[in-house]
C-alpha cells in the first residue's frame, strides 16, 4: 500500500532556507554599510553629482553662473574663476553645466523627491550595493554554479574594500557595477526568453548613463544575447530610451550628442600609462581579492567543454573595462583608483568561480559532494580576511570622518561669514554652492593681480570676501589670493577666513 502522505520536498525546503539566510545576510550587510555611509556634497565628485541631481529634481539641466553683480563683466571674461567643482561654463559663459554623467544624479533626484535630500540619496547608495551583491549571486546561479559557489562570489564582491569604499559615499562606481551586473544577468536569461533581452538592453543603457565607459561591455552582452534577430532586436530596443536621453542631454548642454562634460577625454589616455597601471592593478587585485581569483579565471581554458560563450563573455567584460583604464593617466596613482574598474570585478569573480567548477569536474571529482562547498568557503573566508586586514589601514571606515569635515566646514562658514560674501574656495567650492547662496571664487584659477582687481570691485560694492579652506590649502590659496586675512573660525582641519582692509 502506498503512503498517502507525500515525502517532504527536501530540495524545496533547502531553497527556502537558503532564501531566508540570504535575506538575513543582505539585511546585515545593508546595516553594516549604513553605519559607515554618509552623503555630503563634499569634493568634486560628491558635490558634482548632488548639484546635478538637485538641478534635475527642479526640472533644470543647467544653472546660472552665480557671480556678484559688480563682477559680472569679469565673470563673462573669466567664467572659470566663478565655476564650482563639478561644473563647467557654458559656451556663452553665462551658465553652469554639470560635468558628470546623469545616471547617478537621476537616481538621486528621484529618491530625493520621494524621501528628501537627507535620506533619498543615501538609500540609493545602500540599495545599489545590496542589489549588486544579490545580482552577483543570481548571475552565478544563472551560469549554473552551485549555490555555495554563487554565494562565495557575492561574498567576495561585498567584502572587497574598494566596493565598500564606493558604497558608503556619493560615488557612481557601485551603481555602475549594479547596472552592469543587471545587464549581464538579464543577458544570460535572454537565452531562455526574449523579453530578458529587452531588459538587458535597458539595463545596459542605464549602466552607460551612470558611466559612459560601461559601453565597453557591449561585446560581452552580445556574446550572451547572441545574434538571433528577435533577441538582438529586443536588446537594441531596450537601449533606445537611454540612448535618446543621452543624446538629447549632451546636445543641449555640450553641443553634440557624443560630447560630454569631461571635454576631450582622449587627452587623458596614453600608452605610457599602460605598464605602471597594469602593475598597480595586479598588485591591488591580489591584495584586495582572494589572490587565487586571477589564476582561477583562466582555468576554464584548460578544458574544451568549459571554453564556453559564457566564459568568453565574462573575460570580455573584465578585459575591455580594465584594458581601457589601464591607459588612463590617474589609474595608477592610489589604491582607490581601482574604483574605475569596479564594474569589471564581478565578471572576474564569476569567471574564477567557473574555474572552480572546472576543477570540480576534473581533479575535484574525487570529492563530488565536498569540493565545491569547501572551495567556496575558503574563497569567502579569504575575501573577508583580506578585507578585515586591509580596510582599516586604507581608511575605508574613515569616510564618515573625512566627508564629515565638509559638512562641519560649510555649517561653520554659513554661520560665521557675512551674508552675500564672495567665498574663495577650491575643495569647498561645490559644497558652498550646494548648501549656501554664496557666490564662489575659485582661488586656484586666479592670479594675485586678478584677485586684487576683484577685491577692489567687491569693496566698492560693499561686498565682503571670505574663504573656506582645508589647512593643507592655506599656503597655496593665500599665494593666489594675498591680503590681510583673519581666521573667523576653525573646525578640525577646516578654517573659515575673512579678508580685512589693508593698513
Amino acid at each position: 500500500m502506498s503512503n498517502p502522505n507525500a515525502p517532504a520536498d527536501h530540495r524545496r525546503r533547502g531553497r527556502v532556507l537558503r532564501g531566508w539566510l540570504g535575506f538575513v545576510a543582505l539585511l546585515a550587510y545593508a546595516f553594516f554599510l549604513g553605519r559607515h555611509s554618509i552623503v555630503v556634497a563634499g569634493g568634486s565628485d560628491s558635490s558634482g553629482y548632488l548639484n546635478s541631481a538637485r538641478l534635475l529634481a527642479r526640472g533644470k539641466l543647467s544653472d546660472d553662473l552665480r557671480a556678484p553683480s559688480e563682477l559680472a563683466a569679469a565673470a563673462q571674461e573669466r567664467p572659470a574663476h566663478f565655476t564650482p567643482s563639478g561644473f563647467i561654463p557654458s559656451s556663452d559663459r553665462t551658465r553652469l553645466h554639470p560635468t558628470y554623467p546623469t545616471g547617478l544624479p537621476l537616481h538621486f533626484a528621484a529618491a530625493a523627491r520621494l524621501l528628501g535630500w537627507k535620506h533619498g540619496p543615501r538609500l540609493v547608495l545602500l540599495a545599489a550595493a545590496v542589489a549588486a551583491v544579490w545580482l552577483c549571486y543570481r548571475t552565478g546561479r544563472e551560469l549554473g554554479l552551485d549555490p555555495s559557489l554563487a554565494a562565495a562570489g557575492a561574498a567576495m564582491l561585498g567584502a572587497c574594500p574598494i566596493f565598500v569604499f564606493t558604497s558608503v559615499q556619493p560615488l557612481s562606481d557601485t551603481l555602475a557595477t549594479t547596472w552592469t551586473l543587471a545587464a549581464l544577468y538579464f543577458a544570460c536569461r535572454s537565452r531562455r526568453r526574449t523579453r530578458w533581452a529587452l531588459a538587458a538592453g535597458a539595463a545596459f543603457a542605464v549602466a552607460v548613463l551612470v558611466r559612459p565607459t560601461n559601453l565597453l561591455i557591449a561585446p560581452a552582452l552580445l556574446a550572451l544575447v547572441g545574434f538571433a534577430p528577435r533577441r538582438l532586436g529586443a536588446f537594441l530596443t531596450g537601449g533606445v530610451p537611454g540612448a535618446v536621453w543621452l543624446a538629447v542631454y549632451n546636445q543641449a548642454l555640450y553641443g553634440h550628442p557624443l560630447r560630454s562634460g569631461y571635454g576631450d577625454i582622449f587627452a587623458a589616455f596614453g600608452l605610457a600609462y599602460g605598464a605602471p597601471t597594469a602593475v598597480h592593478f595586479a598588485k591591488w587585485l591580489l591584495l584586495l581579492l582572494p589572490a587565487a581569483a586571477l589564476p582561477l579565471a583562466v582555468v576554464p581554458i584548460l578544458r574544451r567543454e568549459h571554453r564556453t560563450r559564457t566564459w568568453l563573455a565574462l573575460v570580455l567584460a573584465f578585459s575591455t573595462i580594465t584594458g581601457c583604464y589601464a591607459f588612463y593617466e590617474v589609474s595608477h596613482e592610489v589604491w582607490w583608483c581601482l574604483r574605475f574598474i569596479l564594474p569589471a570585478l564581478p565578471p572576474l569573480l564569476l569567471a574564477a568561480l567557473l574555474g572552480v567548477e572546472t576543477l570540480a569536474r576534473g581533479p575535484g571529482a574525487r570529492w563530488p559532494r565536498a569540493f565545491r562547498p569547501v572551495a567556496a568557503g575558503l574563497l569567502a573566508a579569504w575575501a573577508v580576511a583580506a578585507s578585515w586586514a586591509q580596510s582599516p589601514g586604507l581608511g575605508v571606515y574613515m569616510i564618515r570622518h573625512y566627508e564629515g569635515a565638509y559638512q562641519a566646514g560649510v555649517e561653520t562658514a554659513a554661520s560665521r561669514l557675512p551674508p552675500g560674501a564672495l567665498v574663495a574656495a577650491l575643495s569647498f567650492s561645490g559644497t558652498m554652492y550646494f548648501y549656501t547662496d554664496h557666490p564662489v571664487l575659485r582661488w586656484d584659477q586666479v592670479e594675485p593681480d586678478e584677485f586684487a582687481r576683484y577685491v577692489a570691485l567687491a569693496r566698492r560694492a560693499g561686498r565682503p570676501i571670505g574663504a573656506v579652506l582645508f589647512t593643507s590649502e592655506e599656503a597655496e590659496a593665500f599665494r593666489h589670493c594675498p591680503g590681510p586675512w583673519s581666521r573667523l573660525a576653525e573646525t578640525g582641519n577646516v578654517g573659515v577666513w575673512l579678508l580685512g582692509t589693508a593698513p
